[in-house]
């Protein structure tokens, strides 16, 4: 996608709405938003023509709707729900391409390794969680409930109140059987700090004391060897071959 391409492609697309869209898709690259923060960052108030934006973006394509679910009953929360950007080239090209036009152009850009731009890490975190949630198909399978039945999934949030503390997770599958705890990891190298991470998260999660909940750990690259020598995760999915695909 170059320069002029993207301004054409959203402009021949959303026609009068592409400088809301532009400015809708630019927020979101950070990571998902509610319709309350989208609103709050661009200064404009929630219904209206921000409403008609952000559904002609999911239309397209561009981005997607999350409906979050109560992990309890697995049942969708009608207005519980949060926007991600759903293509990945159009995260990196706001991201890294499109703030360094001039370099890019003149060549500079290919001299610097990618590790070393800007929040790199966090990004390509977005990304995977991406190409992840794209590929639910091959997440069941590798747990095993490609014929059972599910009754919801995807990412997770819960806010924070009095009586329970702020959660997030990367993808939470509701079986009837139990709740899968889903963190994922693109890095070369996974340090035991996902146990703590992940069991903080278990630990705040407001599930009913009964509640089965097991841990699922997708990741790219190698493994601290302790990660597995502790047993903790129920599953370790190497997810390299999903990447390299």
């Amino acid at each position: 996608m170059l320069f002029h391409e993207f301004e054409r492609i959203f402009h021949d697309i959303f026609t009068r709405r592409a400088a809301t869209c532009r400015e809708i898709v630019r927020t979101l690259v950070g990571g998902p938003k509610s319709l309350q923060q989208i609103g709050k960052a661009l200064q404009r108030e929630r219904g209206g023509s921000l409403g008609d934006s952000l559904t002609d973006l999911e239309l397209a394509g561009f981005i997607r709707k999350e409906r979050l679910f109560d992990p309890a009953t697995g049942k969708t929360r009608p207005r519980d729900h949060r926007y991600r950007i759903a293509d990945n080239y159009l995260r990196f090209y706001l991201k890294y391409i499109e703030p360094a036009k001039e370099r890019v152009i003149k060549g500079l850009y290919q001299r610097a390794p990618v590790e070393t731009l800007e929040a790199w890490d966090t990004i390509m975190g977005f990304q995977f969680e991406t190409l992840v949630l794209d590929s639910l198909d091959l997440v069941f399978e590798r747990l095993g409930l490609k014929n059972r039945a599910v009754l919801n999934a995807g990412p997770y949030a819960q806010g924070k109140t009095l009586r329970q503390q702020a959660c997030q997770i990367d993808l939470m599958i509701r079986t009837r059987q139990a709740i899968y705890v889903v963190e994922m990891k693109f890095r070369r190298h996974t340090g035991i700090e996902v146990i703590d991470e992940v069991r903080e998260k278990v630990a705040r999660l407001k599930l009913p004391k009964s509640q089965s909940v097991r841990t699922v750990l997708i990741h790219t690259g190698e493994l601290d060897p302790a990660i597995e020598a502790s047993d903790y995760f129920d599953y370790l999915v190497n997810a390299d071959e999903w990447v390299a695909g």
